[in-house]
């Protein structure tokens, strides 16, 4: 998918046109439905702060809202302020000259002592930063605490033979060892490059930059570890629409997500840290270095909108505040990084001590990483082996990757 070409989504655009909205009427654009009350608190700060009326907008699922983001931006008529994904997403974001730049707000804010300059630099293109953190998140295992003890095991893995063994000992006790939904458009990348990082993170690097192929030996094995694990019956029906239902309704033991996943476990009933934990995924050799993905995503202001409406800064700054980012952790359970904020919940205060004590190699998630103009056509391809995880499909889902990736990089 190309921020730079129109798709299909006229209709959309038309109905949820942005570009008639007058100077004292903005909008925050979202695909972050779950998080709608702190995204509306963000909205509401904001608006308080700048005295402009910014109201929240949400397009879901992902797929859509990116469908709705292209059109918009292609068609000049951008939201002021609108979520999006860092690393080469936002490089290309940047490109179309859409974006503002925020370096005075950001020289502001770690003046302040709110956030650190390699903070700045998880949203920043060219030294630049673009964009104001809305969350900060480890890729992390989360486990049921309950299942685990019915199914004798007495600590989470820290190699790839105590997961697999773990996962045999969840299926024998009568539960699905991992929540695999193929949802929202974009899902099927977890698994894919998770047993990519734990064969070899280069590889995975490479993948993202056009120096790794997508049916490379790397790659070759990642597929044939997880169409065992979908043989040996790990993953629940991917056809599930809700991503979190197998894991909360108790089918499910383990489910592989950024801990901004925690508040919403906590509110569909479970108590954090008592009913569930969460681990670092093993790589699947010894001989291989433990990763973690961080993911950050920031929120993008309109370079038009900030220069058509002044006060819109400090809207910004207001975002950036230690108000804001409580508001999101009180509402949401969702860490956007500020220093001076607490932490949401016990589980993200945990997970960021285990990445201080691992010190696991950190990386860009896949979803960021990778050119903007092929993510959604390799993430297909993905999903097609995930509804049809045979060997067969596994061949024709990296060619047909390959196709793309090798189309892409030949033509820049």
């Amino acid at each position: 998918m190309s921020l730079l070409r129109t798709i299909g989504a006229v209709g959309l655009a038309t109905t949820l046109s942005v570009g008639a909205a007058g100077a004292q009427e903005l909008a925050i654009y979202s695909d972050k439905t779950p998080w709608n009350a702190g995204m509306t608190g963000l909205a509401e700060a904001a608006s308080a702060a700048s005295g402009v009326t910014i109201k929240l907008q949400e397009v879901t699922p992902t797929d859509k809202y990116q469908a709705f983001m292209q059109t918009s931006i292609a068609g000049n008529n951008a939201p002021a302020m609108f979520t999006w994904w860092n690393g080469q997403q936002l490089s290309d974001l940047v490109a179309t000259g859409i974006a503002a730049d925020l370096t005075p707000y950001w020289e502001a804010a770690i003046a302040n002592g709110d956030y650190s300059a390699d903070q700045q630099a998880l949203v920043s293109v060219d030294g630049k930063p673009y964009g104001v953190l809305l969350n900060v998140a480890n890729w992390v295992m989360f486990y049921n605490k309950n299942h685990f003890e019915q199914a004798g095991i007495a600590a989470p893995p820290t190699t790839w033979a105590e997961f697999t063994d773990a996962a045999d000992k969840l299926k024998a006790a009568g539960f699905t060892p991992i929540n695999g939904p193929a949802s929202g458009g974009w899902m099927p990348f977890i698994w894919f490059s998770q047993l990519v990082l734990g064969t070899n993170p280069d590889s995975f690097v490479g993948l993202t930059d056009g120096t790794v192929a997508y049916d490379s030996p790397d790659v070759q094995n990642a597929f044939a570890v997880w169409g065992d694990m979908y043989a040996k019956g790990y993953f629940t029906d991917p056809r599930e629409q809700d991503d979190q239902k197998y894991f909360v309704d108790g089918t499910a033991s383990m489910f592989l997500v950024g801990d901004w996943h925690s508040g919403s476990f906590v509110e569909a009933g479970m108590v954090a840290g008592e009913d569930f934990g969460t681990f670092l995924m093993p790589a699947l050799s010894p001989d291989v270095q433990q990763s973690v993905i961080v993911e950050a995503s920031p929120i993008v202001v309109s370079k038009a909108a900030l220069e058509a409406n002044p006060d819109l800064g400090k809207g910004v700054q207001a975002l950036m505040g230690v108000e804001a980012a409580n508001v999101l952790g009180s509402t949401v359970q969702v860490y956007n990084g500020n220093m001076k904020a607490e932490a949401p919940n016990s589980i993200i205060a945990a997970n960021a001590e285990m990445v201080a004590t691992l010190k696991p190699r950190a990386l860009v998630r896949w979803w960021e990483a990778v050119p903007s103009q092929i993510q959604g056509d390799l993430v297909a391809a993905m999903g097609e082996f995930m509804f049809n995880p045979t060997p067969e499909q596994a061949q024709q889902s990296m060619s047909t990757m390959q196709t793309i990736n090798a189309d892409y990089w030949a033509n820049q």
